[in-house]
């Protein structure tokens, strides 16, 4: 009886402690994929803003392009 205890004891232990290496594993994994996740979000945040700059610029030179075309043909008629 006391050698079947102490086989039960050392399988228990052995299980917890296959357990908590696994544990450990999935641990690391969870946070290696949030520090993924939170860098790829702060890279895409960064992206946007980029994208809505270039957008707001592109709508400047647009403007800023049809004026001077705008001054340039009405310069034209007057020299014709």
């Amino acid at each position: 009886m006391n050698r079947v205890l102490c086989v039960v004891i050392i399988v228990l232990l052995v299980a917890c402690g296959v357990l908590s290496l696994g544990l450990n594993h999935y641990r690391d994994n969870a946070i290696t994929y949030k520090a993924q996740r939170d860098k790829k979000a702060s890279e895409l945040k960064l992206a946007n803003v980029t994208i809505t700059d270039m957008q707001v610029r592109q709508r400047d030179v647009a403007a800023l392009d049809a004026r001077y075309s705008r001054e340039l043909a009405d310069a034209r008629a007057e020299n014709e």
